[in-house]
């Protein structure tokens, strides 16, 4: 992956909290991305192409907490961010490219359990656990989930 900013609305969560509808913030995240306009919102500060999930910032691995953001790609000298938003800046690094086609949000839940299954049973690839990002299809049909690898 090369180098990329990217803008929008962020949320600390778990895999665990995930797990469980009454706890789970990433599916609010996504919706308050989409009810409240952000894909239009960020275009008109330059942002680019489909929407995109970043996590950053795990505490401990698969198990601690992270934060993930629901944004999209700007120029990476871009200063406009809005108030309500954060700015990430995703480096270069090695990554595994796991790309998944089919129903939206079905299709990102399954795709991250074939890639915990994957690191589960491929000793010799080990997670950096610095930067990790969900490319969305521009025709919602899918995703390109990107892992960082050690």
């Amino acid at each position: 992956m090369q180098p990329t900013r990217v803008v929008g609305l962020a949320a600390r969560t778990t895999n665990a909290a995930e797990g469980n509808p009454g706890t789970a913030r990433i599916p609010a995240l996504w919706q308050r991305f989409r009810d409240d306009g952000w894909f239009d919102r960020l275009a008109a500060i330059g942002a680019t192409g489909p929407p995109v999930g970043v996590y950053s910032g795990y505490s401990a691995g698969v198990s601690g907490d992270f934060e993930i953001l629901a944004g999209r790609e700007v120029r990476r000298d871009s200063s406009d961010v809005p108030a309500e938003a954060q700015a990430l800046d995703v480096v270069a690094g090695r990554f595994l490219v796991f790309p998944f086609r089919g129903a939206l949000p079905h299709i990102v839940i399954a795709g991250w359990q074939d890639v915990w299954a994957f690191f589960e049973r491929s000793p010799s690839f080990k997670r950096a656990y610095t930067t990790d990002a969900e490319f969305y299809q521009a025709d919602g049909q899918g995703v390109d989930i990107w892992i960082a690898i050690a």
